[in-house]
């Protein structure tokens, strides 16, 4: 097949959503297909990145460096690309961003299907008085307009599926994240489940500040832990300075962004710990801790229950509460669950996730009609 993803970010931009959308792109284009990858940012331009090709144009009036949009006329110049270069599949992600719905929009000018994957759990938690009823506005126009005008959509877990079948009123299927298979160690993984890591964007909500204080708390109780907080972002020097002042100092570290691979390497028989109260998709970071042999202690997030369901070395607090962390994490480092069956991983892993994606794809090209203008 012919697969366009039209979104509004890519690598080298990081992000969680990034990193669903190249890992996609680059596993269906292992698998055979042709792959593009029409996107915006500061740095216009044409390249080809393992087997799939990238085409960024330039990216306007960005909002906190979150959303920005297309040029004028993109939706009539990305269906003349998609009929061009006889696109089958349209793949768009995240009902609210600019490039989603100028997807969905050039797609049915070109007669083709689209598959919509929501990232989301809900409308996105901001204490602001500005960004939360700004965001919920764009979600019941434009979100919802993508959600009901694509021919299928899928959430990255059961609650971004909910969240999109209740904001649309369509039908939404489970597609969940993925992660690279773990490659083999040269050496057995040590067991440290007493040092605690915290993955993530360093935001207010994200939890960095309450992974600090549950630290501090379980140290003054006895426990002797370590920690680290791997992420960067607006609030990097203020988690900085809280380590300072709780004196944490040569027991928690705060690195600030590391590469993928490390963060996998630092989790190797770690715990993570995962105290965000935002909207969550599917945390990778979950996955990733188990696959390198580590170990999980998280708020109720999308994914976390079907990962301890499985077997997994999975603790979910009663509450998303400090205290509720402090006390979880204590019984937990008092009486560790055993490490999961490796293989349990190998589901969640790109190859596995790809060929299911491109089953979707093919499906809707077994049975799909092109678009009258009257839909549009």
């Amino acid at each position: 097949m012919r697969i366009a993803f039209i979104v509004n970010s890519y690598p080298p931009r990081l992000g969680g959503l990034e990193s669903h959308i190249y890992h996609l792109s680059v596993s269906l284009a292992q698998l055979g297909h042709d792959v593009y990858v029409l996107t915006i940012s500061d740095k216009p331009g044409h390249r080809q990145e393992e087997g799939v090709d990238i085409r960024t144009d330039r990216r306007h009036f960005p909002v906190a460096d979150i959303i920005s949009f297309p040029a004028l006329g993109a939706t009539r110049a990305i269906a003349r690309f998609l009929r061009e270069h006889h696109i089958d599949v349209v793949s768009v992600h995240t009902r609210f961003f600019p490039m989603s719905f100028v997807g969905v929009r050039a797609a049915h000018k070109a007669g083709i299907p689209v598959i919509h994957t929501e990232h989301g759990s809900g409308f996105v938690a901001s204490s602001s008085p500005i960004i939360a009823p700004a965001s919920r506005a764009v979600d019941v126009t434009m979100g919802r307009y993508v959600l009901r005008h694509a021919d299928r959509v899928l959430g990255v877990s059961e609650q971004a599926a909910a969240f999109a079948s209740r904001l649309g009123g369509v039908h939404a299927d489970v597609f969940y994240n993925a992660i690279t298979p773990p490659q083999p160690h040269a050496e057995p993984i040590e067991d440290r489940h007493r040092h605690l890591v915290f993955v993530g964007r360093m935001v207010p909500g994200k939890g960095w500040d309450t992974f600090i204080e549950a630290v501090a708390q379980l140290r003054a109780q006895g426990q002797e832990v370590t920690g680290e907080l791997l992420g960067a972002g607006a609030d990097l020097d203020a988690a900085r300075e809280m380590i300072a002042a709780k004196g944490l100092d040569g027991v928690v570290s705060a690195p600030g962004r590391v590469s993928a691979d490390e963060v996998r390497g630092r989790l190797a028989g770690a715990t993570l710990v995962n105290p965000t109260v935002l909207s969550e998709g599917f945390q990778t970071t979950l996955l990733e801790a188990l696959a390198e042999r580590g170990r999980v202690v998280t708020f109720t997030v999308p994914g976390a229950q079907v990962l301890a369901d499985q077997g997994n070395p999975v603790v979910i607090t009663a509450e998303r509460t400090l205290e509720s962390l402090v006390s979880a994490l204590r019984d937990f480092l008092n009486n560790p669950p055993a490490l999961g069956d490796p293989s349990l991983i190998d589901a969640w892993t790109w190859p596995v996730r790809a060929r299911e994606y491109a089953s979707i794809a093919e499906s809707l090209l077994d049975g799909h009609a092109p678009h009258s203008p009257a839909h549009l």
